[in-house]
This record gives C-alpha cells, sequence and structure tokens, in this order.
C-alpha cells in the first residue's frame, strides 16, 4: 500500500468486505490510518496487523466497522522511543530545515526563506536505525554474524540505559577517539566508559534548554509547510 486511502479501501472492500456505508466507512479509516501514522506506525505495518487480524478471527473482522477495533492496544512494532518522553539527540528530533535562498517570481530577486520554528520528537526510532547510525559512525561494514550479536548487545544496554544516552555515549566515543588518536570502537560494550560524559552532555543541553524556554515540545502548525517568512 502505497497512500492512506489505498490502505483504507483495503480495509473497507478486502478485510471487512463491507458492502454498504462504504463511504463513512473509508473516511473513518482514513482518519484512524492517519492517527496511527502520526503514533509512529508505517503502512506496511498497519496492514500487517490487518491481515493477521483477518487470518485469525475471519469471522469477527467482517463484523467490523472501524480500524480501531483492531489497533485500539497495539503500539508500533520495534520502537525504541517513548511517546511521553522528551529526547535531547537531535536523530530523536524533529526540527523545520535550516533558511534557504530562493527566487521570488515577481520581483526576480532572491530571497531569504524561513520556517517557523518547531521542535517535536521523532514518533519511531528502530533497532535498525540504532545500529546503522553505530555503524557509520564506527565506519564498520557489518556482515551478518556481526549485526546479530550487535542487536542483543544494544537491547542489553537498552535495559540499563535511555535511548538518549546510548546514542550520545556514540557521539562522545567518536570524538573522543578522534582527539586521543585511538580507532573507532567496534564493541559496542565499551561504550559503557563514555557513560559520564554522555551524561554531562545531555544535562548541559537540558539546562540550555531550559534557559531558553524549549525545553518542552512545541508542535508545528497543520499549515506548517507553507509557513515560511521571506526576507
Amino acid at each position: 500500500m502505497q497512500t492512506v486511502e489505498e490502505l483504507a479501501n483495503y480495509f473497507v472492500h478486502y478485510i471487512t468486505q463491507a458492502r454498504f456505508s462504504i463511504e463513512p466507512r473509508t473516511q473513518s479509516a482514513i482518519s484512524s490510518i492517519q492517527f496511527l501514522l502520526n503514533k509512529g506506525w508505517t503502512l506496511h505495518d498497519i496492514k500487517e496487523e490487518l491481515d493477521n487480524f483477518s487470518k485469525t478471527y475471519p469471522q469477527i473482522v467482517t463484523t467490523l466497522y472501524h480500524i480501531e477495533e483492531i489497533m485500539k492496544t497495539k503500539e508500533p512494532p520495534n520502537n525504541l522511543l517513548n511517546p511521553d518522553s522528551f529526547y535531547y539527540h537531535n536523530i530523536l528530533r524533529e526540527v523545520p530545515p535550516p533558511p534557504t535562498l530562493k527566487k521570488d517570481p515577481e520581483s526576480g530577486k532572491m530571497v531569504r526563506v524561513e520556517f517557523e520554528f518547531y521542535l517535536e520528537m521523532k514518533k519511531r526510532f528502530t533497532m535498525q536505525e540504532l545500529l546503522d547510525y553505530w555503524y557509520k559512525k564506527m565506519k564498520i561494514v557489518p556482515n551478518e554474524h556481526m549485526i546479530k550479536q550487535d542487536e542483543g548487545k544494544f537491547k542489553y544496554m537498552l535495559g540499563n540505559y535511555t535511548i538518549d544516552e546510548l546514542l550520545f555515549m556514540i557521539d562522545v566515543a567518536v570524538v573522543q577517539r578522534k582527539e586521543n588518536q585511538l580507532r573507532p570502537l567496534r564493541n559496542a560494550f565499551e561504550l559503557e566508559k563514555y557513560l559520564e560524559e554522555a551524561r554531562d552532555f545531555i544535562q548541559r543541553k537540558e539546562n540550555t534548554h531550559k534557559v531558553t524556554g524549549i525545553n518542552r515540545e512545541i508542535k508545528r502548525h497543520a499549515t506548517d509547510s507553507n509557513s515560511a517568512s521571506f526576507h
């Protein structure tokens, strides 16, 4: 499924096999899918959940009207983020793009375009994304065996440290090892040596956020894609 509308139609026509009230059912499904996407779900994962429910409860699924009847208590799979947490690492956040220069179609002059500020937490960050970040920062080209081992290591460490702490530990390790002319890490467990520095960095960033008044989410407006100022 490539679009919300396609998945909504799939739910109404194929999953529930509805014959009546097609339009309101479809609109309800569209709203539900958009809500799930905002929680961190992907279209692929939603479809997989719907298909699994349909196969498991074939006689119940045709009596359903709303997607929530299947998805209400479920959380996005493989998500390392807590929807109620505020994160400090940039990879876990969404902010507006930097100012750009754009040609004004009326005057022909180059103008500076700035987007209204917002600070939102990402809805989803997976183990694969954590591994990718680790491999990129440490310049590692992994094989299947290494990936399996590292996944186990990071799962263990996530039981002791926050995702913020792990990401900052990676960053601190990169900087300090470069300054000391040491090779990048290969063993993820060695990140623990950089825990205190990572926590200090997080604390300093938290203090700065409090001083500037951005130690909270600042939601973008619904029309933010168009809310740019021109200078």
